[in-house]
């Protein structure tokens, strides 16, 4: 890796997810509304005064594999998103999954990151969009955010639209969302409404999603089957909800894998060396 270095960034931990236990708990009559909403409210501020605080380190710009000494310009990736884009909860620049998706290429990539820690899909309309640039993979992933503030899953979904139509025709993976009752930083109930409603937004980005040919799904919330729940959330950084290092590689391996048919011969690493990429466990 070359011309890589690591950016500072502000803290990201989880937002107060109360409001969604006031959306489902009133629902079920005042006494028990009344007393989930102080639960949820409890469990919020507890996940404020956690001590663990994630590693401050995301992807920057830069060329990954000039080793690899490929003929003709780079490949071209883009990461725009939120923090799971930005690669907040790994202790190392090289760790995030942007160089680690660079790297499973196995060839020269000139990666740009727009992506931000705490980014909701507004803000990438707004903000990361008019930054962007051609490019020949984009990776997003956006809406955990989303999923812990006021905005409805309609303006979710039109904010996706947009930010897909603005990538298009580039081939683009959409990072489905995590799953977040892995977080044990966030107490019940709050956590189990959190995946609630995040399930929710979730079905509306991949019918989004699913609505351009040029983009395609990468599940990172299911766990690899010989990974038991209690195991997986050993492996969330200090902060106890972003994902640690080896998460990410996870997640790139699967980002990789849905890339990869979207690319056309002439980019795509099994075309060009008629080998698997190699798995980063």
């Amino acid at each position: 890796m070359q011309h890589l270095t690591s950016v500072a960034t502000r803290r990201s931990g989880p937002a107060p997810w109360a409001l969604a236990g006031l959306a489902l708990g009133v629902g079920i009559g005042p006494v028990a509304g009344g007393t989930c909403l102080a639960m949820c409210v409890v469990a919020a501020r507890r996940a404020a005064r956690h001590p663990g605080v994630a590693p401050s380190v995301v992807a920057a710009d830069g060329l990954v594999g000039a080793e690899y000494g490929r003929p003709g310009a780079p490949l071209r990736v883009t990461f725009m998103g939120d923090s799971l884009a930005a690669g907040i909860g790994a202790d190392e620049v090289h760790e995030t999954p942007a160089v680690v998706v660079a790297r499973l290429l196995q060839r020269p990539v000139d990666l740009r990151v727009l992506a931000v820690p705490g980014a909701r899909s507004g803000d990438v309309v707004h903000e990361q969009v008019p930054r962007y640039t051609s490019s020949d993979l984009v990776v997003l992933s956006v809406g955990a955010n989303d999923v812990a503030s006021r905005i409805s899953r309609r303006r979710y979904r039109r904010n996706l639209d947009a930010v897909l139509a603005a990538t298009a025709p580039t081939p683009t993976v959409v990072m489905s969302m995590p799953d977040i009752t892995m977080a044990d930083r966030i107490g019940q109930p709050l956590r189990w409404f959190a995946g609630l409603r995040a399930r929710y937004f979730d079905a509306a980005r991949r019918r989004v999603t699913d609505r351009h040919p040029h983009a395609v799904s990468a599940d990172v919330a299911s766990m690899p089957s010989d990974l038991s729940r209690a195991a997986g959330r050993e492996l969330l950084c200090a902060d106890r909800f972003h994902p640690g290092p080896q998460v990410y590689r996870i997640w790139a391996q699967r980002i990789t894998a849905a890339a990869r048919p979207l690319l056309t011969p002439d980019l795509s690493p099994m075309a060009v060396l008629g080998t698997p990429a190699p798995v980063l466990v």
